[in-house]
């Protein structure tokens, strides 16, 4: 049995954990559906997020910047809201990363207690500055998760999940194993990321996301972003 939410996610029990799927549609771009699906799990179990297809996420859903500048507030903000959930869970969130990871979708697993990438050769992508956009939490609160010469790389150009594995985004490489990581002893129980602390810190993205409201509503970025649009009709 499994439960299919409005067919961007697909949630399936598996013993003392939940299995999330993102299922490929628009490249598991971050929509609001994806949003308002993920803000819905409770906290009372253990969640392994996955995907289907060849992107983990394409990151922020460009066709919010389209709208009102208060729509896209409100979609940055509930974003953050979400963030502040995966921060607060007492429960450990998982990544198992089977596809690329571009913009937000690199930014969410920041907050992630660990993150498993299939592939060393995964690509990992922030560079959604061609879009005249930028990463709001790297930008904001990078500082404090990695060194500067790692930070600059992620900043500069693509990456790999072995570099992400030695900037510390990605925890291990190799295929998920359920049965090791939940049966006891509890396989990561003593190397989970430390993330609570960054509770603390996280509101420092705040001021950055009003900036990127105001950048990415500009008539120059969603002159792009239609450009990018009209270049993609038709393409899955």
């Amino acid at each position: 049995m499994y439960l299919l939410v409005r067919i961007v996610i697909r949630i399936e029990p598996f013993g003392k954990y939940d299995k999330v799927v993102l299922t490929g549609e628009k490249r598991n771009a971050i929509t609001r559906d994806v949003l308002e699906s993920l803000l819905k799990l409770g906290c009372e179990r253990e969640v392994i997020v996955t995907n289907e297809g060849p992107v983990f996420s394409a990151g922020l859903d460009l066709s919010v910047f389209l709208e009102s500048k208060e729509r896209v507030l409100e979609y940055l903000f509930t974003i953050h809201k979400l963030i502040k959930k995966f921060l607060d869970c007492d429960k450990r969130i998982i990544a198992y990363i089977k596809g690329d990871v571009y913009g937000l979708g690199v930014e969410l697993l920041y907050f992630f207690d660990y993150v498993v990438a299939a592939s060393e050769a995964l690509k990992f992508s922030l560079q959604g500055i061609n879009f005249g956009l930028f990463p709001p939490y790297t930008v904001s609160i990078g500082k404090y998760l990695f060194s500067y010469g790692h930070l600059r790389i992620m900043l500069s150009r693509d990456f790999t999940a072995g570099e992400a594995f030695r900037f510390g985004i990605v925890s291990e490489i190799g295929q998920l194993s359920p049965e090791r990581l939940f049966s006891p002893p509890e396989h990561i129980g003593a190397f989970v990321k430390a993330k609570r602390w960054i509770m603390e810190r996280v509101d420092e993205a705040v001021p950055y996301l009003y900036k990127l409201a105001e950048a990415a509503t500009s008539e120059e970025t969603r002159s792009r972003i239609k450009k990018f649009f009209a270049g993609n009709r038709g393409k899955s």
